[in-house]
């Protein structure tokens, strides 16, 4: 880091920037602590680089940046919950649902796994090495590019017994999910996607009868709790390769923009995005996720909380309507109802026509098991009655008995 700092007669226009959200070319001209307090030469400098920014972040949690010095765009600047993130980009596919499943059910396998062997890894006292995640997200991000629902439908097979490894590993696809919507680039989407992945680190730290609790917990074990922000970030700063965005989601993704939220009470301007973006995502994982406390809720009641807390400003608004819509009405691996009574499990999305997709009928309209049978909605075909297929209504995974894994090897045999 090298400039020249100020000359007292300079005009500055400066404002506040979490650490985060600091790109190359932006002029820190003010620091959130006295400078000489810090390594830093001059009293004002130019960021140069990712790794300018991961000094600063050692020592700050915000900064203020002079938007006369700085050499990129203004409008990346203070983005709040009034203003859009998103290009909305539309996911292409590169190749079909069947033909990517077999990959998506490596990678996610993989990248379970990964967080397996970090929780023995984390228990035995051993350091975690943050490159090995990065490489697992790399993965995640790959599969994806080519294709999205086979991942998200992969992402409703969970296990009652490893909610640990599934719950990151889903933060992790829905954070990407997000991120990809909102146009993010491959290298910040492996980013977003390696907070998501470490978030809970902490909980591993937590005694175990606090996590597995089944209601509610009294005001000293939520108080336990809540530290798991604390033991994540000191779980993933004593790491190896250490990536200080990870830091920053494992501490930050239970604050709320108002200030209500654990474990410092920051505000909206004190958040960066990435772990804005985790917080959204976490909350709808959980919602819809069985526990030991609590059945999950379907994809439709998750939407109807999301938009409650955003509109009690607990969460950001934009990043919660950006995930709604990036997820669709009716995610991969959704249970629906149709009109015509039988029970369906959703593949695909179609563009343009959302209440419309492709689904695999499983059960008939008693709902007993009947051989699979692939349907197009777009096709706008009849049932029985004469009547065209419409979807009735969303269920909750494992009612009628349908789980989306036993289903994973019809579509080898139907490609």
């Amino acid at each position: 880091m090298s400039d020249r700092p100020p000359r007292k007669f300079d005009v500055v226009e400066k404002i506040k920037v979490a650490v985060g959200e600091l790109k190359i070319g932006m002029y820190i001209c003010e620091l959130d602590r006295p400078w000489l307090e810090t390594p830093f030469l001059f009293q004002g400098f130019t960021v140069n680089s990712e790794a300018d920014i991961d000094e600063v972040s050692k020592y700050c949690q915000y900064v203020y940046v002079d938007t006369l010095r700085t050499k990129i765009h203004k409008p990346e600047f203070g983005r709040s919950s009034g203003q859009s993130y998103f290009k909305q980009i539309q996911p292409k596919r590169v190749v079909s649902f069947q033909q990517e499943l077999d990959q998506a059910k490596a990678t996610k396998q993989a990248t379970t796994n990964l967080v397996k062997s970090f929780v023995e890894d984390v228990k035995f006292g051993r350091a975690l090495d943050v490159q090995l995640a990065k490489s697992a997200v790399s993965e995640c991000v790959s599969s994806l590019m080519r294709n999205q629902e086979a991942l998200m439908y992969l992402m409703q097979i969970k296990s009652k017994d490893d909610y640990t490894s599934q719950h990151s590993f889903n933060v992790c696809i829905y954070s990407i999910v997000l991120g990809r919507f909102a146009g993010m680039n491959t290298k910040e989407l492996e980013a977003i996607g390696t907070c998501g992945l470490l978030h809970d680190m902490g909980k591993i730290s937590v005694p175990l009868e606090i996590l597995t609790k089944e209601g509610k917990l009294e005001n000293e074990e939520f108080e336990t709790m809540k530290l798991h922000t604390v033991y994540g970030r000191d779980i993933l700063m004593s790491g190896r390769n250490i990536f200080s965005g990870t830091v920053d989601v494992a501490y930050g993704h239970h604050e709320n923009l108002d200030g209500s939220g654990y474990p410092r009470g920051l505000q909206e301007s004190q958040l960066n995005l990435n772990t804005k973006i985790v917080a959204v995502v976490d909350k709808y994982d959980a919602i819809t996720s069985n526990r030991c406390y609590q059945k999950g809720r379907t994809h439709l009641d998750a939407i109807q909380i999301l938009n409650k807390i955003a509109t009690a400003r607990q969460i950001d608004r934009n990043l919660a309507l950006g995930f709604i819509s990036s997820l669709g009405v009716y995610p991969p691996g959704s249970i629906v109802e149709l009109t015509s009574g039988e029970v369906a499990i959703v593949v695909e999305s179609n563009p343009g026509l959302q209440l419309r997709p492709q689904i695999l009928i499983v059960r008939d309209r008693e709902k007993k098991p009947i051989a699979p049978r692939l349907l197009d909605l777009r096709d706008i075909e009849k049932d029985k009655s004469g009547q065209a297929y419409g979807i009735k209504a969303m269920r909750h995974l494992g009612d009628f008995g349908i789980d989306p894994a036993d289903f994973q090897n019809w579509f080898n045999h139907a490609a």
